[in-house]
């Protein structure tokens, strides 16, 4: 193929000039003729466009991003094969790219034009995150800014392409080293918190004036990637606030689970170590000249954490209504856009909590929450109709609690007011309990199913998450001080965690908890509500996660890389050595143990970065394959006759889906162009 010159033609569009050059492609500034509008066309060099398999990974990749309707992403206008050219037309933006005023600034940025930028390109992560689409190449280049500070990013078609083709040139890396995450330097499957770790550098080079690490040659860069720690960006720019370092620590962790689980997150914590609110709204100025960086200042961020820190209340809210002996229906952790969290059991969710490794208030401890109502009515069953789903979505913008039967019937929005999640029922289902920030910070509220009656119930003041024993007669709350979290358990200081996360999950039979700590390395601990010293049950040389209950609650199975690479475990309070139940050629996680104790659903890693819902015998006998594909880290929930599981599938986007245990009647419930999570059945009989 020739140079494309200017005044030639392709199709609609006459070439202007050439405005960029990189490795996978030319971009020129060309006019669509008809529309008279200026688009950026980037068009596939000669030697790809050869590569079928490539192109047509290109194209599709492409189509796509088209889908992505963001203030802050480069929208595409349009993909195509005109005289043996492969092109995509985008939306052309005047201004800089991030690469560009680096360079000419040559050293750190102004600390609130870094935190505009970062916080619009993390909004625009989360975004596509929520849709299944991965950027896989955040770097200071794929960033536009435009004069008045409005950032976009561009380049998720080609990214995407690049890590799916089958042939690349001898010692060809794909991605860029200097901003490469590790499990993407090292040839894993990645998802979105490899983009993260990937914003986390880009923050450091905009905050030092230089990316994290340097060689002579990528390989060098890319083990330093891997192998060594970040750099302290304080002997680099010692003006920085010195909350800076622990927060770029956490979100440029080696293991992804360890990181902030979306980009907006990370931000947010960022904000908070450079004693800012949250970064500006509106855009800043693009900087005129080097600047010096803003002092620390004195905070208080009480809350930053709010939406980080459930990845879904144990299925016990209804203590307040019931007795001991009833057994609670199981809810699912929450999923993007809230915070990522890998895995959760099935039948008492993990609460997670994450620090921003930056100070925080830390209040007296004090007597623990109690409920402030109980509803007295008594719902009236009603006859032959399918069980309903609560569950979350940001169709309406933030998060907000919805109902639909499992049929796929009355889809009904229940909140409106503030950020709604993490549903679940009491066992007569004459409430959903659920989490909300409406009233400036998270508690614990209660509404009838027709969405009535919203009340606050449980709110203490410094938690950070709260989590409820299933027989109702404990609850646990977390709080952050000096980097390490104070868990206390009914009024009294219980245990003390280090660390950038914890997660703990009560038994069913409300005796002990599993604690998952990632210092030095994700390990699992039990502990019992009578003790004071959690005990290790795995080996922190490697990792274990996602630990889920058995109904017996004395077995349990959890995610690890006990034996390379990541598999489903089951382990016993009466055994010392775990036993793996997935094979070792692929990588499973999220387990969800079924009520009747008979099977373990997981979701497990295919070919093309595509993810199966799976089933296995609990007692390691036949595995089969339910669905796919299904998000990677959404731990299916099963219904409370252990027939059915609800799950999120994949359809460019996040959506509600169940289907039988059998494998058969599968029913997708939600479509639309938003994310879906936290689904949470009502209880059996109603």
């Amino acid at each position: 193929m020739r140079m494309l010159q200017p005044g030639d033609l392709l199709g609609p569009y006459r070439i202007e000039r050439e405005i960029g050059r990189g490795g996978m492609a030319v971009v020129y500034l060309a006019t669509h003729q008809r529309l008279d509008r200026p688009v950026a066309l980037k068009v596939l060099h000669a030697h790809l466009q050869s590569n079928e398999a490539f192109v047509e990974r290109f194209l599709f990749e492409a189509r796509a991003a088209a889908r992505l309707d963001h203030f802050n992403i480069v929208r595409v206008h349009d993909a195509g094969h005109i005289d043996g050219v492969d092109y995509i037309a985008m939306e052309f933006v005047e201004g800089e790219s991030l690469a560009e005023i680096l360079q000419r600034v040559a050293g750190p940025l102004p600390l609130d034009f870094s935190l505009s930028v970062l916080k619009q390109v993390a909004a625009a992560l989360d975004y596509a995150h929520a849709r299944g689409i991965v950027h896989r190449d955040i770097k200071p280049s794929n960033i536009l800014v435009r004069d008045n500070g409005h950032a976009l990013l561009t380049d998720f078609g080609i990214a995407r392409a690049a890590s799916h083709s089958d042939q690349t040139q001898t010692g060809t890396i794909v991605g860029t080293p200097e901003y490469m995450s590790p499990e993407q330097a090292t040839g894993r499957v990645v998802d979105g918190r490899s983009d993260v770790y990937s914003l986390g550098v880009v923050a450091f080079h905009m905050l030092t004036g230089r990316p994290p690490f340097r060689g002579e040659n990528a390989q060098a860069i890319l083990y330093a990637h891997v192998h060594q720690p970040l750099p302290d960006p304080l002997l680099i720019n010692p003006e920085l606030p010195q909350a800076i370092a622990p927060v770029l620590a956490v979100v440029t962790a080696k293991e992804p689970y360890q990181r902030y689980p979306t980009a907006s997150a990370f931000v947010q914590a960022l904000s908070a170590a450079t004693g800012a609110m949250a970064a500006p709204s509106k855009t800043s100025p693009v900087p005129i000249e080097k600047p010096a960086l803003a002092g620390p200042s004195p905070w208080l961020y009480a809350g930053i954490l709010f939406f980080l820190l459930l990845a879904a209340l144990s299925l016990t809210g209804y203590f307040i209504l019931q007795s001991a002996g009833q057994a609670p229906p199981p809810s699912a952790p929450p999923q993007a856009p809230s915070p990522v969290v890998i895995g959760g059991p099935p039948t008492a969710a993990p609460v997670v909590v994450r620090a921003t490794d930056t100070p925080t208030a830390s209040p007296t401890p004090e007597n623990a929450p109690t409920p402030l109502i109980a509803p007295s009515a008594t719902p009236t069953a009603t006859p032959n109709r399918p069980p309903r789903i609560a569950y979350v979505s940001d169709r309406t913008g933030d998060p907000q609690i919805f109902l639909i039967q499992s049929d796929g019937d009355n889809d009904i929005q229940l909140t409106f007011e503030g950020r709604n999640e993490h549903p679940f029922w009491a066992a007569d289902g004459s409430l959903i309990f659920f989490t909300s920030d409406r009233s400036g910070r998270l508690a614990l509220w209660s509404m009838r199913p027709d969405g009535s009656e919203q009340t606050e119930l449980l709110s203490a003041d410094g938690a950070i998450a709260y989590s409820l024993s299933p027989n109702g007669q404990h609850v646990a709350f977390a709080r952050l001080q000096d980097e390490q979290f104070d868990i206390f358990l009914d009024s009294r200081p219980w245990v003390s965690l280090p660390g950038n996360q914890t997660a703990y999950v009560w038994s069913p039979d409300s005796q002990r908890i599993l604690f998952e700590s990632i210092e030095p390395a994700p390990a699992l601990y039990l502990i019992g509500v009578d003790e004071t010293t959690p005990r290790p049950l795995t080996d922190a040389s490697y990792s274990s996660w996602n630990p889920t209950w058995a109904p017996d609650s004395r077995r349990f199975a959890f995610a690890s890389t006990l034996d390379g690479n990541a598999g489903i475990y089951r382990g016993s309070l009466d055994a010392p050595t775990p036993l793996r139940m997935t094979p070792l050629d692929v990588w499973s996680q999220a387990p969800s143990w079924s009520p009747d104790a008979q099977f373990i659903a997981h979701i497990r890693g295919e070919e093309g970065d595509v993810w199966g819902l799976y089933l296995i015998n609990a007692d390691g006998g036949e595995r089969f394959r339910l669905f796919g594909p299904v998000f990677s880290e959404a731990p299916a929930v099963w219904s409370n006759d252990g027939q059915h599981l609800a799950f999120i599938m994949m359809d460019g986007d996040r959506e509600l889906a169940v289907i039988r245990r059998d494998g058969s009647g599968f029913r997708q419930l939600t479509s639309n162009r938003a994310a879906e999570w936290d689904p949470a059945w009502e209880p059996h009989g109603r």
